[in-house]
């Protein structure tokens, strides 16, 4: 367990919201900003997503205070706000699209990948989706993501039809080994891989589903780690750098055994 307080310094940059900004991203009458309790890995699966290329929700230091203020200050000069220290985010959806859970479509149990590219509008959005799907999914198992639910994947939809994934978020069960369902290699509502030849049966049907999960063997997680806290104003403790990097060691051993 990672603390808020064992991060900050005195010039970490905390975005004060109020208090009742505190509702889901996904609600029809949603605020500018989403609030939640202090998790390492929103930070860090942002940061993997930007190394590769894969959309995803913006994470930042807020605080959360019963003031109507908008306003980001240093750590050290919040302390007559008191707020309640976390994670906030702001809200990614567009306008002109439409977005839905997965549940809000026709899925077969234990099978929505292919589910939802019976979706597709055309042949060239059921592309675009297979590929968003499929780096999500390479993310998800890199990452040990143990909360990929129903409501942690969400879709969007252009005015022509077209389906794409939407921003990722949550990442909270991430990076975590006791989270992990012992009982599969990856598990959730898109797809699950019981065994490490469940994954391979898979790679057969979407090869290039092999060289996504591959490039996770060449990810430094050090320097992802360190750019995700730096940017923030914030320092990881000495003392969790072995965490981290026995999970980083771990998880590209199950990868490599997937992929050879």
């Amino acid at each position: 367990m990672l603390y808020i307080n064992e991060c900050l310094t005195s010039d970490t940059p905390v975005k004060l919201v109020n208090a009742n900004n505190k509702r889901s991203l996904f609600e029809k009458k949603e605020p500018k900003t989403y609030f939640k309790k202090f998790n390492h890995a929103e930070f860090i699966g942002e940061e993997l997503c930007g190394i590769k290329n894969i959309r995803c929700a913006h994470y930042f230091i807020a605080g959360l205070t019963q003031f109507k203020i908008n306003k980001t200050l240093s750590a050290s000069k919040t302390e007559k706000y008191y707020p309640v220290i976390g994670i906030g985010s702001q809200d990614f959806k567009e306008s002109n699209k439409t977005y839905k859970s997965i549940r809000d479509y026709e899925v077969r149990a234990n099978n929505g990948f292919e589910s939802m590219l019976e979706n597709a509008h055309d042949e060239e959005n059921k592309k675009q989706l297979c590929r968003d799907m499929l780096e999500m999914l390479a993310l998800d198992i890199y990452m040990g993501q143990a909360d990929r639910s129903e409501v942690n994947i969400m879709f969007e939809e252009d005015e022509n039809g077209n389906i794409r994934l939407a921003p990722l978020y949550d990442f909270e069960h991430s990076l975590n080994s006791t989270c992990m369902n012992s009982n599969y290699l990856h598990s959730s509502a898109l797809y699950s891989f019981k065994n490490i030849d469940g994954c391979r049966e898979f790679i057969r049907k979407y090869p290039m589903f092999r060289d996504i999960l591959s490039s996770y063997l060449n990810v430094n997680l050090a320097e992802v780690i360190s750019r995700s806290y730096n940017s923030r104003g914030l320092v990881v403790p000495s003392d969790k750098w072995g965490f981290y990097l026995d999970f980083d060691k771990k998880q590209k051993e199950k990868i490599k055994s997937i992929v050879k």
